[in-house]
């Protein structure tokens, strides 16, 4: 079974990696390929202006050659540091756009894509290839989350809602909520909401989770969802992702847009 940790750049590769481990420690067996897309605008296939805008890139960004390589020294360096007993981890560096290589390479994956989010084009197009373009879900995590010695994520905060999404979700995320030690159903609404409907789909998964419903606060309830996940002190966060699509969710402030804006722990999301 393998796992696809894309690497978008050096600076967050640790923590990529570190997430990818620890979600292949989890499967048991599991390895883990961490891909690098090096957006060459000299040998990309794309538009002219997509690729004017990568050459604007290198002025502060150095060239993609030179970006691919300081991804490289990244995984070297936490290769070296990497304990026994680790999920093996491959490297592998491909030329092209970085939506169309995701897209293609996540089919080889079986269970699960990797990314950690930097602010650049590359995380932003991983992203949207990860949720929008493929059948996996996305373990999402901070730039500086580092795994410090866990071997799994063991409080396991879920968001309940209405949605196919978010069924879909709680499904993908079986293999790790039953591995975790303490599961809790986040529900921000009412007592009697149709959305706790998913906790029989949670008590087949789990052998127990608890139940946390608290009342919506304001119109950001992607950022409440994070604050509550916090809260009960969970170390990743399960939910649906964009119910409707993108760019509908982005005009009408959707809430995958304010949880993905708050997040400061790994999300795991599935559309």
């Amino acid at each position: 079974m393998k796992l696809l940790a894309i690497l978008v750049g050096a600076d967050s590769a640790p923590a990529c990696l570190d997430a990818a481990t620890v979600a292949a420690a989890s499967l048991g067996g599991a390895s883990v390929e961490a891909l690098n897309v090096i957006v060459d605008p000299e040998h990309i296939v794309a538009s002219s202006e997509e690729i004017e805008f990568q050459r604007l890139r290198e002025r502060d960004e150095g060239t993609a050659q030179a970006r691919g390589d300081a991804a490289h020294a990244a995984f070297v360096a936490w290769n070296a540091g990497a304990g026994e007993g680790m999920p093996r981890v491959d490297w592998r560096s491909i030329v092209g756009t970085e939506e169309a290589v995701v897209t293609r390479e996540a089919a080889t994956a079986d269970a699960l894509i990797v990314i950690a989010r930097e602010r650049t084009m590359d995380t932003a197009d991983a992203l949207h290839a990860a949720i929008f373009s493929t059948d996996k879900p996305a373990l999402i995590v901070p730039p500086g989350w580092r795994a410090n010695g866990r071997t799994r994520f063991a409080h396991m905060a879920v968001g309940l809602s209405d949605s196919d999404n978010a069924r879909h979700a709680i499904e993908a995320a079986a293999p790790w909520l039953r591995m975790a030690e303490r599961v809790t159903a986040i529900r921000i609404g009412a007592a009697d909401d149709p959305a706790l409907q998913l906790e029989p789909l949670l008590d087949s998964i789990c052998v127990r989770h608890e139940r946390h419903i608290v009342p919506r606060l304001d119109d950001n309830l992607g950022a409440q969802l994070v604050a509550e996940a916090k809260a009960v002190g969970a170390d990743l966060l399960v939910t649906g992702a964009y119910r409707h699509n993108q760019l509908i969710e982005w005009l009408l402030g959707g809430t995958t847009r304010h949880i993905l804006a708050a997040a400061d722990m790994p999300l795991l999301v599935a559309h």
